[in-house]
């Protein structure tokens, strides 16, 4: 094992906690953040060849990190205006006002954080039960029931938002 992969695996065993702290508070999800994590560490060691020797790894890698994390925001705000294109063009035609408000609530929840989006989804746009949900989302029922409260009160907002700006 040479010098290089050696540090790599270090870094890997001892730095892990550091880079999904900071790539979290960028994602805002762990499950995201993992993905993100793993995807950085793959780039890292395929582009392990151009690292500078004497620069600080841990830094580098902390850095492909963050790109990627802003990566997938990028991704998932192109992915949201796709849908609401979508949901746009699908309105054929009608402009009366309960076809322009369902289409801001739909807009509304594609903007919330995903963690939310996921327990609006699961919880009340699906026809799981609470139990059903809360397992495929991996918490308890309470805590769906709380994330959806939260995703309420965000859309409340969102909503509210979106009427001033017309």
């Amino acid at each position: 094992m040479d010098e290089m992969e050696e540090r790599f695996q270090r870094l890997c065993r001892e730095e892990l906690g550091y880079l999904r702290g900071g790539v979290f508070r960028i994602v805002g999800n762990a499950a995201d953040t993992d993905d993100v994590i793993q995807e950085a560490l793959m780039r890292a060691y395929r582009r392990a060849g151009s690292f500078r020797k004497e620069a600080d790894l841990r830094s580098w890698v902390y850095r492909i990190a963050v790109n990627c994390a802003f990566d997938l925001l990028r991704e998932r705000k192109r992915q949201a205006e796709a849908g609401q294109r979508y949901a746009d063009e699908a309105g054929d035609g009608k402009d009366d006002a309960h076809e322009a408000r369902l289409a801001a609530l739909e807009h509304a929840v594609s903007e919330l954080p995903e963690l939310y989006r996921e327990a609006v989804v699961w919880g009340c746009l699906s026809d799981l039960s609470g139990n059903e949900a809360a397992s495929r989302l991996g918490c308890s029922e309470n805590t769906l029931y709380q994330r959806v409260f939260k995703a309420k009160q965000m859309l409340k907002k969102l909503m509210t938002e979106e009427e001033v700006t017309r």
